[in-house]
């Protein structure tokens, strides 16, 4: 039986401005040199402290890709891999340990390895990307998170996205701050994008398909 991560697609794809997000799952062993880089980035290792040697990530993500409450995926902008991000089954994971989950809530952890992408307008498009893959191909009816609270430039962003903050956790690494993003919320705010960039993408595929026949 399959579990809610392993139900999940192995790929999704999201269009808003003009822009192309998706997400694909982590290619094994393909994929660590990528975020081998990106975790000795300065802007990572703060949050993640996974600035380790290629073999350890090998045997890190080797470990990670087995674990069946999540899923593993690298973010991307324009046919450009950009970031990597996990998204985990709440009550599964050690978080389920700190608040009263529900058997279907997931959440995620994202960070962005290209610098090139800073300043560029992608983190809110980029939630919605991760908010809709999990809404669009579950049962959740949250999303929830956990960041440091004191990383407040994430705050401000993830309330503006209907993460709503529910109050500090004491964790083993951090105190965090508890957020949940409820479907009903979210897609009153967020539904017309979804369906622009699902319009988008059936003209792209009509276009392809004239294409081909041609």
């Amino acid at each position: 039986m399959l579990t809610l991560s392993q139900k999940l697609p192995d790929y999704f794809e999201y269009h808003e401005d003009g822009t192309q997000y998706y997400l694909r799952q982590v290619q094994y062993p393909q994929d660590i040199p990528l975020l081998h880089q990106w975790m000795h980035e300065p802007h990572v290792i703060p949050q993640w402290q996974l600035n380790k040697s290629e073999l350890d990530l090998h045997v890190y993500f080797d470990k990670m890709l087995a674990d069946d409450h999540q899923r593993l995926l690298i973010v991307g902008v324009n046919g450009k891999d950009v970031g990597y991000t996990e998204i985990y089954e709440g009550k599964r994971d050690r978080l389920g340990r700190y608040y009263e989950g529900d058997d279907h809530d997931l959440g995620w952890h994202l960070l962005f390895g290209d610098k090139s992408v800073f300043g560029k307008g992608f983190l809110r498009p980029t939630i919605r990307l991760l908010s809709f893959y999990i809404f669009e191909h579950s049962q959740a009816k949250k999303i929830v998170g956990e960041p440091d609270h004191t990383v407040k430039p994430y705050a401000a962003v993830v309330e503006e996205m209907c993460y709503e903050s529910q109050g500090l956790i004491l964790m083993a690494e951090k105190t965090a701050m508890l957020y949940y993003c409820f479907r009903e919320t979210f897609y009153h705010k967020f539904e017309q994008y979804l369906k622009s960039s699902q319009q988008l993408q059936q003209l792209a595929d009509q276009s392809a398909k004239v294409l081909s026949v041609t």
